[in-house]
């Protein structure tokens, strides 16, 4: 129903904006730092800069549902999640023992209808319900304190740093004003908006996964947008560009001129991207102090990207045509095998310079199957992973969460 409401409303918005000018402060930006996915001076391996991977051993219950992608927090004293299927809320020690389990959906004291956005501030757990329009706060056993901010914001995105809260609007404020940032003062008055966009990213950023693309950097909000390459930064002071994505072929900003909301609907109209091999569709952007870590199609073909901010130098490699087949062992390398995890991995959450994510149980099964061709490192994943899926009796569609530390 969630999805049906989205994309109802994304229709009814593309048709009533796609007919005017694709106006809009977008393009006014200049970066300060340029990510060139084309440039192979300094290219480094990925797999060289994967340090330590270790499997979080959480007790998996009667709870454990629909855990292959949910939203997570981490923190000293844990892992939270949260199901964006059915919203309940489960909170573990580091240990792996299971501190709270219980759903969230509803219209009561601390229940949630609709949540944008999770994310973990001085060990208080904070949930955007954007159906209420506020911040719930949790204490770290999973006890409701209370909604965060009195006044009620109508946003999509809602995160707080010390003294404000910054909103991302998907669809902008309204037909004749779209903005995409908002700040808020911390009584949660409006305090500025910024980031007017073009009508066609108004609409597209309605079918993007967000919570891939924004996140809390030290105090400022992190984001991209949908067919465009910047990462920019949003503060109370204001938006800028801090990095952009670069490439010899890139997408021009006019490319959906004079396409009516309705035809861009049509998945064809998008033909005119891919054909022409341009980088776009980034995807699973996470950051570390010394890395910014995304997936890009570029040429037509799927790929993984590592940033060295340090060095200002990429890393890039290819997914697997195919992901496996057992057949096909007696071909495989180490290196594909480290390409299976690379690519299996979903990233959740960083955390202190490391990625905590969440791979499927036919990683597993991978690796059971190749142990010839594991080097010292996988060989010691594999171990971990071994005696966790015993101790647990996973099965086939469980999902298993690892921290990956990158050197």
């Amino acid at each position: 129903m969630k999805k049906i409401f989205c994309l109802c409303l994304l229709f009814a918005f593309g048709v009533s904006c796609f007919s005017k000018n694709n106006s809009g402060d977008l393009f006014k930006y200049t970066s300060k730092h340029y990510i060139d996915v084309d440039n192979k001076t300094n290219r480094f391996d990925i797999i060289d800069r994967i340090g330590d991977i270790s499997v979080l051993n959480l007790k998996a219950g009667d709870d454990w549902m629909y855990m292959d992608s949910p939203m997570m927090a981490v923190s000293d004293n844990g892992y939270y999640f949260l199901s964006d299927r059915t919203y309940y809320f489960l909170g573990y020690d580091k240990s792996g023992n299971l501190k709270f389990s219980k759903p969230l959906t509803g219209r009561g004291r601390g229940e949630v209808q609709n949540v944008g956005n999770m994310f973990i501030m001085n060990d208080t757990l904070m949930l955007y319900d954007l159906v209420a329009g506020r911040l719930l706060r949790y204490t770290d056993k999973g006890e409701f304190i209370g909604y965060d901010n009195k006044a009620e914001i109508k946003v999509s995105y809602l995160y707080k740093n010390s003294d404000s809260y910054l909103g991302l609007t998907v669809y902008g404020e309204n037909e004749s004003n779209n903005h995409y940032c908002i700040t808020y003062n911390k009584d949660a008055s409006r305090y500025d908006s910024y980031l007017t966009l073009p009508p066609y990213l108004v609409a597209f950023n309605g079918t993007v996964g967000y919570t891939e693309l924004s996140y809390i950097y030290h105090d400022t909000l992190r984001f991209m947008l949908n067919y465009d390459y910047n990462i920019f930064s949003l503060t109370k002071n204001g938006v800028e560009s801090t990095y952009r994505f670069k490439a010899d072929k890139e997408m021009t900003k006019d490319i959906f001129d004079g396409i009516t909301g309705a035809e861009l609907m049509l998945p064809g109209k998008e033909a005119m991207v891919y054909n022409g091999g341009a980088l776009r569709d980034i995807s699973g952007l996470f950051e570390t102090d010394k890395y910014i870590v995304a997936n890009i199609f570029i040429n037509n073909k799927y790929h993984s990207m590592l940033y060295d901010k340090t060095q200002n130098s990429c890393g890039i490699i290819l997914r697997p045509d195919s992901f496996f087949e057992e057949s096909l062992v007696p071909e495989l390398t180490t290196l594909d095998i480290w390409k299976y995890i690379w690519f299996s991995f979903t990233r959740l959450r960083e955390y202190n310079n490391a990625i905590y994510g969440c791979v499927s149980y036919s990683l597993y099964y991978i690796l059971s199957k190749t142990e010839s061709l594991h080097d010292a490192k996988i060989r010691a994943l594999y171990k971990q992973l071994k005696s966790y899926v015993e101790e647990q009796n996973l099965s086939e569609g469980d999902a298993i969460f690892l921290k990956m530390e990158l050197l």
